[in-house]
């Protein structure tokens, strides 16, 4: 009889599992619950729900599904921004106006062609989009600009408060810091050289002066 209870009861939490289950919806649903929460604000933007929605009554399906769609796309046109700023700080301003262009155009429409394949090939395709995106607009802005990647002389020449941005104003300040250095050194080792140069000088007419000395006895004396 104990038996035949404990069956019942694991059947009944087997049965309550199941029902968890499909209500959750399954791995697809859990990503679509996961990227929701990431940025709650902006899915219930996204799926037209007012806030604090969901609190009392669960969501459905569709509205998280919608909201976690919203998410992607944000998601995934702000990663090619954030990508040119940085780029832009590091010394390619041209390529990187570029990258946070293109790379944003290329996000909506990447993310706008994974809108059947639901949240996830919302964000597949608006990553893809927007890399795509980045690496063309970069080479469009660069080749407007004249910048050759492979010609440190290229480019127009950009400096803010002295700190050199474009690749030809890196290269300038490179050579002004590699000129001043060969000063300095040429400074320190003029003394030297002239010291050199005077010694050498003392030689050659100490050894002018025998030889003439030389060739004077010889005259004189003969062989």
């Amino acid at each position: 009889m104990a038996d035949k209870q404990m069956g019942a009861t694991d059947f009944l939490m087997f049965q309550t599992l199941l029902n968890q289950m499909q209500q959750a919806g399954g791995p697809t649903a859990t990503f679509n619950r996961s990227i929701y929460g990431l940025f709650p604000k902006t899915a219930m933007k996204a799926a037209g729900i007012p806030m604090g929605a969901g609190v009392v009554t669960p969501l459905s399906q569709q509205a998280v599904a919608a909201g976690a769609s919203g998410v992607g796309r944000m998601v995934s046109a702000r990663l090619p921004l954030a990508q040119g700023v940085l780029q832009t700080l590091g010394g390619d301003p041209i390529g990187g106006v570029g990258t946070a262009g293109g790379g944003f155009l290329g996000a909506k429409a990447g993310a706008a062609l994974g809108a059947p394949l639901g949240p996830v090939g919302v964000l597949a395709g608006g990553l893809i989009g927007g890399l795509a995106g980045g690496a063309a607009g970069q080479s469009v802005t660069r080749g407007i600009a004249g910048i050759d990647v492979n010609n440190p002389l290229t480019g127009p020449d950009i400096s803010i408060a002295g700190i050199p941005l474009s690749q030809y104003a890196k290269t300038k300040k490179s050579l002004e810091r590699a000129t001043e250095l060969e000063k300095k050194r040429y400074k320190e080792l003029a003394p030297l050289y002239e010291e050199a140069r005077n010694r050498q000088m003392a030689r050659d007419m100490i050894g002018s002066q025998m030889g003439l000395a030389s060739t004077m006895l010889g005259s004189v004396y003969g062989r």
